[in-house]
């Protein structure tokens, strides 16, 4: 179930609090038609499923604020080396394919599509935009992961380097480690939908 919060809302599981222990663990699977004649955009999507599930599960919470460890997204000291999106539609929804250890492209995505996918694919803490960067771009982003790295892999000589450096080399942007108040999901009720 935390994977749908996550997507509906955008937050990272360390941002929703409360709720049954199930909500971690268990898993469904979500079939819905949007039932409109042109394709919906990404927020519009998000929407739509937040309706199926406060309909569906019963769901019902409150935001709060709490000072979390997080990753910002800042812009390097050289500028971003950013590649304009070639269909550029704004609302469009954005395209993501990540491949593990170490491959994420992204397609007409906006700087902050760009730190919700880091932080669902990649990082273990929500990740922030604090670049101040507009426009939608396509996104090609290759690292090795911290544990090939080290000797518990088979990192070859010409693999890629680690994931901060390659953001700074390949993107033109910083990766930093810092706290941060941000928006907590906190659950005050949700139910286990009965079968079709």
């Amino acid at each position: 179930m935390i994977e749908i919060l996550k997507y509906a809302y955008g937050v990272h599981a360390s941002q929703v609090t409360g709720g049954p222990e199930w909500l971690g663990t268990k898993k469904f699977d979500v079939l819905a038609d949007p039932e409109t004649e042109v394709r919906p955009t990404s927020d519009q999507m998000k929407r739509m499923v937040q309706e199926l599930v406060a309909e569906r599960f019963g769901l019902r919470f409150h935001h709060a604020g709490k000072e979390l460890p997080v990753f910002a997204i800042t812009v390097g000291k050289a500028g971003p080396r950013l590649t304009k999106s070639s269909r550029d539609e704004p609302g469009g929804i954005p395209a993501v394919g990540f491949t593990p250890p170490g491959s994420l492209g992204a397609r007409n995505a906006t700087m902050a599509d760009f730190a919700t996918f880091l932080q669902r694919f990649v990082l273990d803490r929500p990740v922030v935009d604090q670049t101040g960067v507009t426009g939608r771009y396509d996104i090609d982003l290759s690292w090795t992961p911290e544990e090939l790295q080290s000797g518990g892999g088979s990192a070859k000589a010409d693999a890629p380097p680690g994931l901060f450096t390659a953001i700074q080399e390949q993107l033109g942007l910083k990766l930093n480690a810092t706290k941060a108040l941000i928006d907590v999901f906190v659950v005050d009720q949700v139910e286990q939908p009965s079968a079709n």
